[in-house]
């Protein structure tokens, strides 16, 4: 199989992945997380890294800090690697393979860590945030970006419930299958970080998703690139699957493929801001 196809840990392929942070790692998210990195940091450790997106957005703000990313596929380390070549701030990046509950860093070496879309993946996220709270140095601050899956929302010059409804049932049917994972762990997150004795200073909820104006075809098409994307996560011929497509198709119908409008997915995501007691 060609790397590039290859899905990692979490069922994305390279470009998937890549894609999807195109898709709503925008000016504004970047601003939420620079916002809690505390003054004085030296060194950012990113949690489950991928593709080190965060390397890119972040360290073009972050003069003096240094990034390292850990992530337990290594492909997708090599893929990293070679978005980095020639960036101006790739001196300042190192990419390093390992777990997120066994993390190949120092205790207290961190003075800002971050978790985007992370713990989602993983069989038991209050293993990865005992060890967050061993590399993080006293004060340091950790930002956990979680989503709740179950509360997908779609638009399009309106709200389309039932084809919501429809990527609701989906993700729930993942969940289902990719337990004890959970892909609405946002939720959850303030709790869980408090259990590993980090001290949560602020917990609320943020919105993924732009709104733009396009052709329904296009809208939808997209749509089903998504839905077509979990697909691949779940058995062959999932009814979940088929109720989505009979969805888009259903909306595209009512709508008209020609006909312009605002359409939008937005996926609700918690936003977790602890400090190491």
């Amino acid at each position: 199989m060609d790397p590039a196809e290859r899905r990692g840990l979490d069922g994305l392929t390279s470009a998937e992945l890549r894609a999807s942070r195109l898709a709503w790692w925008d000016a504004e998210f970047t601003q939420l997380l620079l916002r809690h990195v505390p003054a004085g940091t030296r060194t950012l450790v990113d949690v489950g890294c991928g593709l080190a997106t965060a390397a890119h957005a972040l360290l073009p703000h972050l003069a003096d800090v240094a990034y390292v990313g850990v992530d337990a596929d290594e492909q997708r380390l090599l893929e990293a690697r070679r978005l980095l070549a020639g960036c101006a701030h790739a001196d300042r990046v190192e990419l390093r393979a390992g777990r997120g509950e066994q993390m190949p860093c120092a205790d207290g070496e961190a003075g800002f860590v971050l978790t985007i879309a992370t713990l989602q993946h993983v069989p038991d996220p209050a293993a990865v945030l005992k060890d967050v709270a061993r590399v993080l140095s006293p004060g340091g601050v950790l930002v956990a970006v979680e989503p709740d899956q179950l509360d997908n929302l779609v638009y399009f010059d309106g709200v389309l419930e039932d084809l919501s409804a429809a990527l609701r049932a989906l993700y729930a049917e993942l969940r289902h299958r990719r337990r004890p994972a959970d892909v609405a762990v946002g939720p959850a997150v303030a709790a869980l970080a408090e259990s590993q004795s980090l001290a949560v200073l602020e917990f609320f909820p943020h919105v993924l998703g732009r709104t733009r104006k396009l052709a329904a075809r296009d809208f939808f098409a997209e749509m089903a690139d998504g839905v077509n994307v979990v697909a691949a996560m779940l058995p062959s011929g999932a009814r979940e699957v088929e109720a989505c497509h009979a969805a888009l198709a259903g909306a595209e119908d009512r709508i008209g493929s020609s006909t312009s409008g605002w359409g939008c997915h937005c996926v609700p995501v918690f936003v977790c801001v602890a400090r190491k007691r």
